[in-house]
């Protein structure tokens, strides 16, 4: 779909947008590196230090009528929240001298180190889109741990793991009524770099060089409208995760996932994707292999061949879901 500010979009279709200006060409570098960053949809900041929203936290009284006689009023009930929106920065010094060395390859130097430091901005978003903790670390915005924390809490499958040593499988539906990704009011969409040229700058004992200057700048944050959205089956022990079927520790994934997809709304579930670690991925496709266990198929997504599906949606690998989460 072309983008239209204002709208939901992926970072694909916003490279495409901003496409001839640089900030297109390290989205483009972004989108290529990365799997739930190319999941998520982003839309533009009502306000210019977050998001003001509803989360509809009630649907409204619908009546039959008869003949002659009227209906009463109703409406849904919502709850207003504000998201906010976090700054992500990176600044980039090369010394000159070392600049002068690569001659006419000058400019593929720089963008090699250029998609070093978009790897690791990758990375720190990806991980705050599950792990951010704005009550610990101020400067984040909140991730879907903070909006899914207890077994208690709505949407939220408990494994029995106990200990500091499990994992979370996730299953998420990307939209503009459900999750999606926020960028502030009047800013771009998804990183920015400035070339901010040469400069002088110091070294670890405070002696001077000049250095040629990057800034990276990612302005974003997470709204959870619709909380339906998301499912989250936590307290999966790692350490039980190769047992067989039939052995004392076997966690029953299927038994997990099947429960998991059928708490989302079946419109939702349609369009849902899967996320785990590697450890978990590779358990699934282990207990696919006994028989009459996991419904793991492969097929085409995401322009790619031999994707695993899980109950019929796709399974992203996101190492960034640790294998080290504390039980819930």
């Amino acid at each position: 779909m072309a983008y239209e500010k204002g709208l939901v979009a992926t970072l694909a279709e916003l490279e495409d947008f901003y496409r001839g200006k640089h900030a297109g060409d390290v989205i483009e570098l972004m989108n290529q590196t990365n799997d739930i960053l190319s999941d998520v949809q982003w839309s533009e900041s009502n306000h210019s230090d977050g998001h003001l929203t509803r989360i509809r936290t009630g649907l409204p009284e619908v009546y039959w009528r008869r003949l002659y006689r009227g209906t009463p009023p109703s409406k849904s009930q919502w709850s207003q929240v504000k998201e906010a929106c976090g700054m992500l920065e990176a600044r980039v010094e090369l010394d000159v001298a070392e600049i002068e060395l690569y001659g006419d390859r000058a400019k593929a130097f720089r963008l090699s180190e250029a998609q070093a430091f978009t790897e690791a901005m990758r990375q720190k978003v990806a991980q705050t889109l599950f792990y951010g903790d704005s009550n610990v670390r101020p400067d984040e915005f909140n991730g879907l741990c903070m909006r899914y924390p207890a077994q208690n809490s709505p949407h939220v499958l408990n494994a029995g793991g106990t200990g500091n040593k499990c994992t979370s499988a996730w299953l998420i539906c990307w939209g503009a009524n459900t999750v999606h990704g926020i960028y502030p009011k009047g800013s771009t969409a998804g990183l920015q770099s400035e070339d901010k040229g040469e400069q002088p700058t110091t070294d670890d004992e405070g002696r001077k060089f000049q250095a040629v200057v990057d800034i990276y700048k990612w302005k974003c944050g997470l709204a959870v409208r619709d909380w339906r959205a998301v499912v989250r089956i936590a307290n999966i022990d790692t350490t039980k995760l190769m047992a067989r079927k039939g052995d004392k520790d076997f966690i029953d994934l299927q038994a997990l996932t099947i429960q998991a997809k059928n708490m989302m709304p079946e419109n939702m579930r349609s369009k849902a994707i899967w996320y785990c670690n590697q450890d978990l991925l590779t358990a699934l496709e282990l207990q696919s292999s006994d028989a009459g266990n996991i419904h793991l198929t492969y097929g085409e997504a995401f322009a790619s061949k031999s994707v695993p599906s899980l109950h019929g949606r796709p399974i992203r690998q996101c190492d960034v879901i640790l294998s080290t989460e504390k039980a819930i």
